[in-house]
């Protein structure tokens, strides 16, 4: 009876311990790879809806004030973009598309309804503006210009948008019989040594703009392959990216209502 009880209380032998130790393994590697997966697609997650976010909001928020661009003015202030000169740090509107991933300038002229520039600062009543719009720190940041009064609207552009990488902009001009038939970037649009007043003729005759943003997930970078990737807005030259950061083109056309027929 003793040696009998002394058997039935004998452990596992090596096969079963080392075949027990493999399972546990398994078991382990398939819970490691179950989070890393559910890791990686909440980062994914999380990375998509930054980018919807960020670009539906720019898109938006560009087009919004391009509806309003222009106005009935007689002088001539229904011209829907300002075209100053483009000298230093002057509030133009301007094509940039000579070097890769570099972004247009567009200054959306009106005169505001409620007195208030882009990032809210006061212009006086019945001033015309400009709302000049550009990428910086991968931002789409805004400044008024106050184009009666020729000055600056506050002390520097307020960073509006993070996430925005690039900014291009094509331009509706419109033929004889008022219907766009070209889209062109912003130095195509007057012609070739074109003078001051054909400079505003033909700034007048734009009816709409094509809009194009890259936006970027800075916060979640890992989410890509670390690959070569490219990107092109418009008509500008290709981006090429490397690193592991999501990133999306959306882009819209906006019809400006000043010139409606």
């Amino acid at each position: 009876m003793k040696s009998g009880s002394r058997k039935q209380q004998l452990g596992v032998n090596l096969i079963e311990l080392m075949i027990a130790i493999v399972i546990g393994l398994l078991i382990s590697l398939m819970v490691v790879q179950y989070l890393s997966t559910s890791s990686r697609l909440f980062k994914q997650q999380g990375a998509d809806s930054n980018l919807e976010a960020n670009g539906t909001f720019a898109i938006s928020y560009l087009s919004q004030f391009i509806r309003q661009a222009g106005t009935n003015d007689p002088i001539g202030s229904d011209v829907p973009f300002y075209v100053g000169a483009c000298d230093g740090d002057d509030p133009c509107t301007f094509d940039n598309n000579t070097s890769a991933g570099v972004s247009d300038q567009i200054a959306v002229q009106m005169i505001p309804v409620n007195n208030l520039d882009c990032v809210g600062n006061t212009v006086p009543d019945g001033n015309r503006i400009a709302n000049v719009f550009s990428v910086q720190n991968s931002s789409l940041a805004c400044r008024g210009y106050d184009v009666t009064a020729d000055g600056w609207l506050g002390t520097a552009a307020v960073e509006l948008i993070d996430g925005i990488d690039e900014l291009q902009v094509l331009y509706g001009v419109s033929n004889s019989q008022g219907q766009v038939d070209r889209y062109v970037d912003a130095s195509r649009v007057p012609p070739a040594g074109a003078t001051d007043i054909e400079i505003r003729e033909a700034w007048d005759r734009v009816r709409s703009a094509k809009l194009a943003v890259l936006v970027s997930d800075g916060e979640n970078s890992g989410t890509e392959r670390q690959q070569a990737r490219i990107f092109q807005l418009l008509d500008s030259p290709s981006v090429t990216y490397t690193d592991r950061v999501s990133r999306k083109v959306f882009s819209t056309t906006v019809t400006i209502n000043s010139k409606l027929p």
